[in-house]
């Protein structure tokens, strides 16, 4: 097994992109690789027609469903990899990002710097196209600074911009303390977490949310909250506030020992082990952002406040 690949490239419209793209999939069918695209519908199409007879060889998920919510793109490529052990996989990754909220920006941008740590050892290739004809300056930064190669005209070259992930995802992991005007429930033993679910379904309900939203919101809150109980120090408490585009349910308490940052980053071996909270959390949120300091742990899930019912 050879190592894992994660290569950007800056496409200026579609005939580009389909030139580049096309031909990473098609090198890699020819090496007997499988190949996986994840993209929105227009790239799809576009594909579809460049690669013809090759894309009966291609699985094609559009971004709406990879990306929904931008963590399950992780569970996607280990699904995928899953039904054919030992085969090397070639990946095309892009989706829409000119809709996402900047919680939702602030986690796209782990997502691309945590997957040259969680999938180093993983037989893929992974190429992210960004359109360079139309993204902002600080979206394609994402994709300057998360990768460590970029393509263009068919070629690689080593990104001398590239930032070392670990810095990156300390970067990322900032505490954010809730406002003053934050809703707190204190959560002191197991049994005040069926009190917490009750306090986000109607903090939820009175901010008009969709009810299936919520439902999901609450069932991660449960399984942080019962984290924090299990393996932090107290007090936990639990803050629901709104901060623009948000609508946020932050549990925190008093641990303030070192974290791993890729914890529940991937699915654990089993349920009950430690990081199930947190993989199972960015499963059911838009957005999570985890870190700690001198005031404990924080686990902030994100909503959009536009989710209505």
């Amino acid at each position: 097994m050879s190592a894992a690949t994660h290569t950007s490239l800056f496409y200026d419209g579609a005939l580009q992109y389909a030139a580049e793209t096309g031909g990473f999939l098609r090198e890699g069918l020819e090496l007997g690789h499988r190949g996986l695209v994840m993209a929105p519908p227009q790239r799809v199409d576009q594909l579809r027609s460049t690669l013809g007879r090759d894309a009966d060889e291609v699985t094609f998920v559009e971004d709406a469903v990879a990306y929904a919510p931008q963590w399950n793109v992780y569970r996607v490529m280990l699904d995928f990899a899953a039904r054919a052990p030992g085969v090397r996989t070639t990946v095309v990754a892009e989706q829409a990002l000119d809709h996402r909220t900047p919680a939702e920006l602030v986690d796209y941008r782990r997502i691309e710097a945590a997957v040259n740590l969680v999938f180093a050892e993983h037989d893929v290739d992974l190429l992210c196209p960004y359109d360079a004809g139309s993204l902002p300056t600080h979206l394609l930064d994402i994709g300057m600074r998360t990768h460590g190669a970029v393509r263009s005209g068919g070629a690689l070259s080593p990104n001398p911009r590239y930032d070392d992930p670990w810095d990156q995802l300390a970067a990322l992991a900032a505490v954010a303390p809730p406002p003053p005007g934050a809703t707190t429930l204190d959560c002191g033993s197991p049994a005040d977490v069926a009190g917490a679910r009750r306090l986000v379904q109607a903090c939820g309900a009175e901010a008009g949310l969709d009810p299936e939203v919520v439902a999901d919101v609450a069932l991660a809150v449960t399984e942080v909250l019962t984290n924090a109980l299990l393996h932090g120090q107290p007090p936990a408490l639990l803050h629901v506030y709104e901060e623009g585009a948000s609508w946020i349910c932050h549990v925190d308490d008093g641990g303030r020992g070192p974290m791993d940052p890729l914890m529940g980053l991937l699915p654990p071996a089993m349920p009950s082990d430690h990081g199930y909270g947190l993989w199972l959390a960015r499963q059911l949120c838009m957005a999570v952002d985890v870190g700690n300091d001198l005031s404990g742990t924080h686990v902030r899930l994100h909503t959009r406040v536009d989710a209505w019912s």
